[in-house]
């Protein structure tokens, strides 16, 4: 086992543990950091009949340097690392296609922010480069159907532009094109996506949403996203290549419970996806194509005591759904979240969660099933 990976993560952090979360250089400079790391296990009842167990500690460290230039421009540049002690090749890169289905492998690192922004007032920000795009699920186990950069302890990022606005009246508009190369994307895309043909290499993302509380409703959203041409739909190369959407809409409400700070929050959220690949291209039938649909909904009891919350999640995600980051495709998930939240700076999660497949793969002795579970802490300086 290759464990300097993460000695290097503690060492770095540790340097940088005196500080609070904003931390000025000078008049024009500042950094900033973050370290998420905890032990893991997983089992899976794999579809050969087979079962595999693994147990790793994992960690996360990412150093961030930021510099304002002028009234109206910023820019930003921050390492990120991802170790293990189950796996660690330890390969620093600037990565332009992540080198796994879920963004860096363990004991890879790169840089996974490097932009320009532009703020002319507080309405508007334009953002050229590298950076972090997130549109999840209020919630204590917040995930997402169509984009999620760098959930838990991986590492995905987003290369090209956003633009986003924000409402007078609390609705705000997003607006992102990101380059994907042939190589592949640079977050969680699902296959049989593919970035092979020339006018695949930008897609656009659309988000309107609001937090604004209009009665119990706290969050509102909808999202687009339009991948041109990158839907292999049989699977291959030389089948039929169409564009793939996804249309998704988010919304959450909260009541309380009690006089005591206890709060319920119920949220949703729902998918669909027009154009899917074939059932053959699936490997789970021999007509038709795949299902479109995917679903969330979280039950979430916040400040059972103050600052520690617990959620219950149940996902439903039909094969054809390739966007998510946080659902597998042909997979149901259930998942409970236990949260300790120290203060702003420190949090403890500890989550149980189970998948299966949905639609049974042909030829397959039985249907995979995988069991996970983590203990982590987060710390941000």
């Amino acid at each position: 086992m290759k464990v300097n990976g993460i000695f290097l993560a503690i060492s770095c952090a540790a340097v940088a543990s005196g500080s609070q979360a904003a931390n000025p250089i000078n008049d024009s400079l500042g950094w900033s950091a973050d370290l998420r790391g905890g032990y893991f296990s997983a089992e899976r009842d794999d579809r050969d009949g087979s079962t595999d167990v693994t147990d790793e500690f994992r960690a996360r460290i990412r150093l961030g340097l930021e510099a304002k230039l002028g009234d109206a421009w910023r820019a930003k540049a921050r390492f990120a690392g991802r170790y293990s002690t189950y796996e660690n090749d330890n390969h620093f890169k600037f990565f332009t296609s992540a080198p796994s289905t879920d963004g860096l492998r363990r004991g890879d690192s790169t840089l996974d922010e490097l932009y320009l922004a532009y703020s002319p007032d507080e309405r508007w920000q334009i953002t050229l480069g590298r950076m972090q795009t997130k549109f999840e699920l209020a919630g204590v186990a917040k995930k997402s159907l169509d984009r999620n950069d760098s959930p838990n302890v991986d590492i995905t990022w987003t290369d090209g532009l956003r633009v986003t606005r924000k409402g007078d009246n609390g609705w705000n508009s997003h607006f992102i094109l990101q380059r994907n190369l042939p190589a592949g994307p640079t977050n969680v895309m699902r296959s049989p996506l593919s970035f092979q043909e020339d006018d695949s290499r930008v897609m656009a993302f659309f988000s309107l949403e609001s937090s604004k509380a209009v009665g119990p409703v706290v969050q509102r959203a909808i999202d687009v996203s339009y991948l041109p041409d990158a839907l292999r739909r049989d699977g291959t190369a030389s089948g039929r290549i169409e564009d793939y959407w996804g249309l998704v809409g988010r919304l959450a409400a909260q009541w309380p419970l009690g006089d005591g700070g206890t709060r319920f929050m119920l949220a949703g959220e729902g998918g669909y996806a027009p154009n899917t690949p074939t059932e053959v291209a699936m490997n789970t039938g021999t007509s038709g194509d795949t299902g479109g649909f995917a679903a969330q909904v979280s039950f979430n009891f916040i400040d059972i005591v103050p600052r520690h919350s617990f959620g219950l999640v149940y996902g439903h995600v039909e094969s054809g759904w390739l966007l998510s980051p946080d659902f597998r495709n042909n997979n149901t998930l259930v998942e409970g979240r236990y949260q300790w939240r120290i203060d702003g700076n420190r949090s403890i999660e500890a989550r149980l969660r189970e998948r299966k497949d949905l639609d049974s793969i042909l030829g397959a002795a039985r249907d995979r099933t995988d069991r996970d579970l983590y203990v982590r802490y987060t710390q941000k300086f």
